[in-house]
């Protein structure tokens, strides 16, 4: 297969992988050494098949990603786009989001992907932090009209749409029509940053994560050993272009195994409509969060033919029993689960070739030398609880960790010390390297499969005049895997009151993003704290 050109693999006895050794030149780029490659040998092999739930669809080989990202990178090119430049995106699933993100690639461009339903002022922070030279959004809903006021106030006046045209904003679709599709190769390293994305830190505002070129081969093991892609596959997985997990599971690892992917381009989340798709298109594998197969659950994915699905793959969230036993009577799949970090990418999975286990996020991958370490800093054996943690051999930052947190050297340090990285999560391994996952040390919450920071919600809380201080928890959720709830006690001259619950919940629901929404609410008289005077996390828990 293709990807024997970076990976050297070895197996057991029984065919499980055991080990792959990666090897690709100094200057190895995505873009030019995967998917131009791709489409010289194979140009009109099925790329990816797309669709929209507005009744769009286009159909793009090896042969045409080569073409675009070559006429798109000249676009940016003679916007003045240079090596080193930070590019930022909000393009949901379109499809011009894949052609933008290996434009910029070639060019050495740092792509920073933004959700598309940030608010103006969370839009604003990211522009001005990353220090953003252009944004490219998608042309439809509100979303122009927030870019169009952030962009503004960060100073930046590079600003295109895809997908659909909007006041302040030129059409780059348009623009790339007129471009050459030859492109002459930038002289780019595999060590050099490529992806800016920006997650919610534990104890501060949402931080900058930074990965290189040779991030993109880290793919490989979650798209042919978990989503068991390979050249005849049409697959499909959930997930806004804005996060990380899109890099795992529909974009570089599908590619390096020479899959086509299934992209389904929706605004919100419907079951059946979606069900539908996968029906038409017969898709071969699905890779999707807890919260998706429940609500395609809900729909009845026994009400349609998906007998072309060959593996089903999920991540994001805890995977609940009922939820894996209802999906396997419904379809007669087992659900292969996997353990992942924006700042790492895949770490474990279960997998027709690995295996799986009740209870388990599946086999540690031959890619990280992962340890659970003990409070005292030993390593524990198995059975042992502690933080899951990522060890440096020979001192080397292994390919697929982040090369740290954007101009954020202290939080960079808290995380890798060298020899060190901490994932902030519990959890145990048995025997045979299968890997079970108790929870974040920190208590960050999962809602709806995206991370959220509770000191973050804390801090929007602490601005209102009645908070006096306040405690962000996720709590079970059967829909959501975890909802956020607040508990609040209020200043002095405030009584508790349904009209004022409303207010105050209004004051932050009203300003942040959709899943970050408070769920729910309650007025405590105090909140517990430690000996040393910090609040303790789990002081309402059920």
């Amino acid at each position: 297969m293709f990807y024997h050109r970076f990976f050297r693999e070895s197996f057991d006895e029984k065919g499980v992988l055991q080990g792959a050794q990666l090897h690709y030149p100094p200057d190895y780029n995505f873009a030019y050494d995967v998917m131009d490659v791709l489409g010289e040998e194979q140009p009109s092999k099925l790329a990816m098949l797309w669709r929209s739930e507005t009744g769009q669809a286009r159909r793009l080989t090896f042969g045409d990603f080569r073409r675009l990202s070559s006429q798109a990178a000249n676009v940016l090119k003679g916007l003045g786009f240079s090596k080193g430049d930070i590019l930022t995106v909000s393009l949901r699933t379109h499809y011009a989001y894949w052609v933008i993100a290996l434009a910029a690639h070639k060019l050495g461009l740092i792509l920073s992907p933004v959700y598309h339903l940030l608010s103006e002022e969370e839009l604003y922070d990211r522009l001005v932090r990353s220090g953003s030279k252009g944004l490219i959004v998608i042309g439809e809903g509100d979303t122009p009209r927030r870019a169009r006021l952030a962009a503004e106030r960060a100073g930046i006046d590079t600003l295109y749409t895809v997908g659909g045209l909007a006041e302040g904003f030129a059409d780059f679709e348009a623009t790339m029509a007129t471009q050459s599709d030859a492109f002459p190769r930038v002289d780019t390293r595999a060590d050099e940053a490529m992806l800016l994305y920006f997650t919610s830190g534990t104890t501060r505002e949402p931080k900058g994560v930074l990965h290189d070129h040779a991030f993109t081969l880290s793919a490989l093991l979650g798209a042919r050993y978990m989503q068991d892609i390979g050249p005849d596959s049409l697959h499909f997985a959930t997930g806004n272009t804005a996060w990380e997990v899109v890099c795992g599971t529909k974009f570089y690892g599908a590619w390096l195994c020479e899959g086509a992917l299934f992209v389904y381009d929706y605004e919100r989340f419907h079951g059946d409509q979606v069900l539908r798709q996968l029906e038409e298109a017969k898709v071969t594998s699905i890779m999707a969060q807890p919260t998706v197969y429940r609500q395609m659950t809900d729909a009845g994915m026994d009400r349609y033919d998906l007998s072309s699905v060959r593996s089903m793959a999920v991540g994001g969230e805890k995977l609940t029993r009922d939820l894996a036993d209802t999906v396997f009577a419904q379809t007669g799949h087992v659900l292969y689960e996997g353990y992942a970090q924006s700042e790492s990418g895949l770490i474990a999975a279960a997998s027709r070739n690995a295996g799986r286990k009740c209870g388990s996020v599946g086999r540690i991958l031959p890619k990280y030398r992962v340890e659970i370490r003990r409070e005292d800093g030993s390593f524990a054996g198995p059975h042992e609880h502690g933080e899951i943690v990522l060890v440096a051999e020979d001192g080397r930052r292994p390919v697929g960790l982040l090369m740290g947190y954007f101009q954020d050297a202290e939080a960079t340090e808290n995380l890798w010390d060298g020899d060190i990285f901490h994932t902030g999560d519990l959890g145990w391994r048995d025997e045979e390297d299968f890997l079970y996952y108790l929870g974040r040390s920190d208590g960050l919450i999962k809602t709806k499969g995206y991370r959220v920071s509770p000191l973050e919600i804390e801090n929007a809380l602490g601005q209102h005049p009645a908070v006096y201080e306040c405690l962000v928890v996720g709590e079970e959720d059967r829909d959501l895997g975890q909802r956020i709830c607040a508990y609040v006690h209020l200043g002095e001259g405030y009584t508790p009151g349904e009209e004022l619950k409303a207010e105050i919940m209004a004051f932050y629901n009203d300003t942040c993003t959709g899943f970050k929404k408070i769920r729910a609410m309650t007025f405590v008289p105090e909140l517990r704290r430690n000996a040393n005077g910090k609040l303790m996390r789990n002081q309402f828990s059920k």
